[in-house]
């Protein structure tokens, strides 16, 4: 069916959203004000095609061909992976308004880590919705772990980035940047979460659709 095509490629270009996002973050730290605008602005267009994406899966489910709770399922977990690349899209412009090269070297290599966890967790999103649609529900729901033990780590980062934050002098990039900061780790925490989210949904599907088959 289509729709379900649309939604492999839908969480497929989240990924590359995801990928943009670290590059981004390591163009800042490293100063390359040029490479990260270039950057940001191929994750911009991938966020507006992931939304006219999810509009063509929303479109292609409404004309009835699969049962109406697979129809909503998909529509959900459709919505969930936008979000993924949203929050990662949100995160990057972030990076736009402050100087990430002036933060102490110790929080920029967390943030790295980061948002490389980030980045392996949205690929494992990947696996869990493409078995999901190939009907190989076991290897999906262990894909779904997977996930939900990098969206762990990317939360324990995301307290260590915390805790520098709190401890950080206000006058080395001054309040407006350390506000900015806040609100970029924030964004990253929430792109792991989507992520997350994302494979709660797929679990949701996997039952049912196991269920469907006993």
């Amino acid at each position: 069916m289509k729709a379900i095509g649309l939604v492999l490629e839908h969480s497929k270009m989240t990924t590359v959203s995801v990928v943009l996002l670290a590059k981004c973050a390591q163009n800042a730290i490293d100063g390359r004000k040029e490479d990260l605008k270039s950057n940001f602005e191929l994750l911009h267009r991938k966020e507006e095609e992931a939304d006219t994406l999810r509009r063509r899966i929303i479109e292609e489910l409404a004309r009835g061909e699969l049962p109406a709770d697979e129809r909503v399922g998909l529509m959900r977990l459709g919505r969930q992976i936008d979000w993924i690349a949203d929050w990662s899209h949100e995160a990057a412009r972030d990076l736009l308004l402050f100087d990430l090269s002036t933060v102490p070297k110790q929080l920029q290599e967390i943030i790295v880590e980061t948002c490389e966890t980030v980045k392996e967790c949205t690929v494992k999103v990947g696996e869990c919705v493409e078995n999901l649609m190939d009907g190989e529900i076991d290897r999906s729901l262990q894909a779904a772990d997977g996930v939900e033990r990098l969206e762990e780590k990317a939360d324990d980062l995301y307290q260590r980035a915390r805790a520098h934050l709190k401890d950080m002098n206000a006058d080395l990039i001054g309040v407006g940047s350390m506000i900015l900061l806040a609100e970029f780790l924030g964004a990253i925490e929430n792109t792991a979460d989507r992520c997350e989210d994302t494979c709660d949904q797929v679990r949701v599907m996997a039952v049912m659709l196991a269920r469907r088959k006993e």
